[in-house]
């Protein structure tokens, strides 16, 4: 039975009645109790008042074993954290739950702290509106204001007064990788954290040797994103019955234009692959698979030897790379279940594939045993996992010195499919080769690829039979 209890005023009148209903024990051994504060109306009888106390009492231990009811103590940050341990930790890839993780620290600060009973819609929509047009930091990070090569012994043929401190020197007493001091020397962009440790290293002042990132405003589809995270959290709430409505599901979301798929026509792709004839290896030939089978950067950086059946001439999708702070190199599975795939290729790819193999197999002969033997087709200087951030690197300077403008390597997925489209590749084909859950995200994709491929079909049919009647009437 609920327990009641009279809540009294100063002036010892009661004016509220407040009901606890016990739920068993959790399993730290503490007494689950779920409390609702109850209100009543004016005008009742001492008799009446009584009866309506019962009634309402029973009603919500009733609600309670049927688990209809709101805990109020539960805040939005504890079923970000329920959330968190019963669901996120068990059921989504480490590097998703990184992304969500480092939005939803924007999402805590502004909704964490307010009950769930009281959260409405407008809260929401609120965060939203707020989002827009203004920058929101996730992954903090700075670029130096200085040239640190005065600092950090590089061989340059400078001479410098002081002494320079070596690269190893640096890493051991900053407690910082080489690769963050490699890519600190290029001048680019590196972790608040990583920049205050060399700063004090060096002895150097951290705010006047290196500038914030400017980073870009909150566009619409990272809104949405927003969203649709923090509707997850509810609908674990909805599920697990501690609500009993998703508010996410009454929030209208604003508006975005359609960005049109960046791709390259027949004659800029020939281009490309004239001008990855003199190109290193092993990024001539990723570049190349990457065209030809539209495969995303972290499948074919994920991709085996084994994965490739030169009898059946396919290429087997099975793995990702995918890369983050927080864990470093990670191979899981492909983003969708139709990601896992098998991909038809040609003899001339299975020969391009047998010519970089010759290459790779030499280059780890004169390598020796510095060679990390991993099985991967494409890897780093020494045979171990190649992060894909580096082929995007490598391959966003070489598009900018071949003059190729606003091209990066998803650019290369895109042209596959734009290629296949407008050569009348049914879409269905498409979609499957791409690993699309279904046609109608290739659809939406590249939706104005195919209205230029309608467009040209009706000019073929019009060649085709209206030329030929007008000719016959003319005869």
């Amino acid at each position: 039975m609920a327990r009641i209890e009279e809540r009294r005023n100063k002036n010892g009148e009661v004016t509220s009645y407040r009901f606890r209903v016990s739920q068993g024990y959790n399993s730290d051994g503490k007494q689950n109790v779920i409390v609702k504060t109850w209100k009543p109306p004016k005008g009742l009888t001492k008799a009446q008042l009584k009866k309506e106390v019962q009634k309402q009492a029973a009603l919500f231990e009733s609600e309670c074993d049927l688990g209809l009811t709101v805990d109020s103590s539960i805040t939005f940050r504890q079923l970000y954290e329920m959330w968190l341990r019963e669901y996120a930790e068990v059921s989504l890839k480490k590097t998703t739950l990184a992304s969500y993780n480092a939005m939803l620290k924007n999402v805590l600060k502004s909704i964490g702290h307010i009950s769930l009973n009281k959260i409405q819609p407008h809260h929401l929509s609120d965060f939203y509106a707020s989002l827009l047009g203004r920058a929101v930091k996730t992954n903090e990070a700075v670029t130096p204001a200085i040239d640190f090569k005065k600092y950090i012994l590089v061989y340059d043929g400078k001479k410098y007064k002081h002494e320079r401190m070596t690269q190893s020197e640096l890493s051991r007493k900053a407690e910082v990788s080489l690769t963050t001091i490699k890519v600190l020397l290029k001048g680019k962009a590196i972790s608040v954290k990583c920049a205050k440790k060399i700063s004090d290293a060096l002895g150097l002042e951290y705010k006047k040797v290196f500038n914030d990132v400017k980073r870009d405003n909150v566009s619409v589809a990272t809104v949405k994103r927003y969203h649709a995270i923090i509707s997850g959290i509810f609908k674990h709430a909805v599920t697990q019955n501690i609500i009993p409505v998703n508010p996410c599901t009454r929030v209208r979301l604003p508006k975005a234009p359609k960005p049109e798929a960046v791709f390259l026509d027949e004659s800029e792709a020939l281009r490309l692959l004239d001008e990855l004839e003199d190109a290193p290896e092993p990024f001539r030939t990723a570049t190349m698979l990457c065209l030809f089978t539209g495969m995303r950067r972290g499948e074919l950086c994920a991709l085996n030897w084994k994965n490739i059946d030169e009898d059946a001439l396919l290429v087997c999708v099975r793995k990702n790379l995918t890369y983050t702070k927080e864990f470093g190199l990670v191979e899981g599975t492909p983003k969708t279940k139709s990601s896992i795939r098998d991909i038809k290729i040609s003899d001339n790819v299975i020969e391009m594939l047998h010519e970089y193999k010759k290459w790779q197999d030499e280059y780890k002969y004169n390598l020796g045993n510095k060679w990390i033997e991993t099985g991967k087709v494409f890897t780093n200087d020494f045979g171990g996992w190649l992060r894909p951030d580096t082929f995007s690197s490598w391959f966003r300077k070489f598009c900018k010195e071949h003059h190729f403008d606003k091209v990066h390597v998803h650019t290369l997925r895109h042209t596959a499919a734009t290629i296949m489209i407008m050569n009348d590749i049914p879409l269905k084909v498409v979609s499957q080769r791409l690993g699309h859950n279904s046609t109608t995200v290739t659809n939406d994709i590249y939706t104005h690829v195919i209205q230029r491929a309608d467009e040209m079909a009706a000019k073929a049919m019009d060649l085709s039979l209206f030329s030929k009647k007008k000719k016959d009437k003319s005869a």
